[in-house]
């Protein structure tokens, strides 16, 4: 998925972020330097998707302080093959029908695949996520659980029920064969206005607000599990900088080449697990890979941890709690 409810095209840096040692409030105190803007998400319906590459303006944007989340290291133990900790996300339309899930696996860097398992209460997306969700656990064989995960993803169409919305992604994920509670990442729901002609132009702040909450109780209280936000645009646009919606961590995506927060003001850094630094294989970010080979369009991500260096064992806590 890619955050759609953006101004196009700029990758001048705003912020920074430093991946491979620390770098704050946009100076370079380490030797591996990485930027993004998390404020673009890609918008999603069944039949196209469009990327619109989000800038911030100046003023926009305030510094960031993250952590050594991309210099590639020797691992902390046999399991732990050190940072970056790569995700893709990918959705029907994005590779075909099955992903080739086994280049992912043996790609250096990569940890798993989030999946689109619903949108808002009806959803057809021709039985792709029923089919992959099995295979993206089968795949890590060994390493499911260990250095391999998965996760699925819910677009909330915003001016309708969050509870109901919140159902209709578990039994789709129940249908597809339910939770794998050693392996498969928090619930997701991804919060995006998206194009000019998406319904969820017409929502309020309150109905955003309203909606996320309601589907995140919903959640938390069919899985007993805390919940992932994915968005920020949305919330920047409408001026929602005080409410978490029911959420616990938040994958923020941005292309540019740093990380903005604008918009998640609600969140410390720490509560900010995923940053989506490449949409539909554009990255500014040179130093992570913006292709798989095999993969048509890709969305990928790297786990970040504050001003920590990442470890796998952190991966787990936040990500499988």
């Amino acid at each position: 998925m890619t955050e759609m409810d953006e101004t196009p095209l700029d990758t001048t840096d705003t912020d920074r972020t430093d991946t491979g040692t620390t770098v704050t409030g946009g100076t370079d105190t380490g030797t591996t330097d990485t930027s993004v803007d998390p404020a673009d998400i890609e918008m999603e319906d069944e039949t196209e998707r469009e990327r619109v590459l989000e800038t911030e303006t100046e003023g926009d944007t305030e510094p960031d302080t993250t952590v050594a989340a991309t210099e590639s290291t020797d691992g902390v133990d046999q399991d732990d093959p050190g940072p970056p900790y790569l995700f893709v996300d990918q959705y029907s339309l994005d590779s075909g029908f099955e992903p080739p899930w086994a280049t992912l696996l043996a790609t250096p860097g990569f940890c798993g695949a989030i999946l689109k398992a619903w949108d808002g209460l009806r959803f057809n997306d021709k039985g792709w996520f029923t089919h992959n969700w099995p295979l993206v656990r089968d795949a890590g064989g060994d390493r499911y659980g260990v250095s391999w995960f998965r996760g699925a993803y819910l677009f909330l169409q915003l001016t309708l029920s969050g509870a109901d919305q919140a159902d209709a992604y578990l039994q789709a994920i129940e249908t597809a064969g339910g939770w794998d509670p050693s392996g498969d990442i928090l619930p997701v729901i991804d919060v995006e206005l998206g194009g000019e002609k998406h319904p969820n132009r017409k929502a309020s702040a309150q109905q955003v607000i309203d909606c996320a909450t309601e589907c995140a109780n919903r959640l938390r209280e069919q899985t007993g599990r805390n919940v992932m936000l994915y968005g920020r645009g949305a919330m920047r646009d409408l001026g929602i900088t005080n409410d978490k919606m029911g959420c616990d961590v938040v994958w923020n995506p941005s292309y540019t080449s740093s990380m903005v927060r604008n918009g998640l003001q609600a969140f410390d850094l720490e509560e900010i697990a995923l940053w989506q630094y490449c949409g539909d294989n554009f990255a500014a970010f040179k130093k992570l890979p913006n292709t798989v080979p095999g993969f048509n369009k890709i969305d990928i991500s790297v786990f970040i941890k504050g001003a920590q260096r990442p470890t796998l064992q952190m991966v787990k806590e936040t990500l499988i709690g």
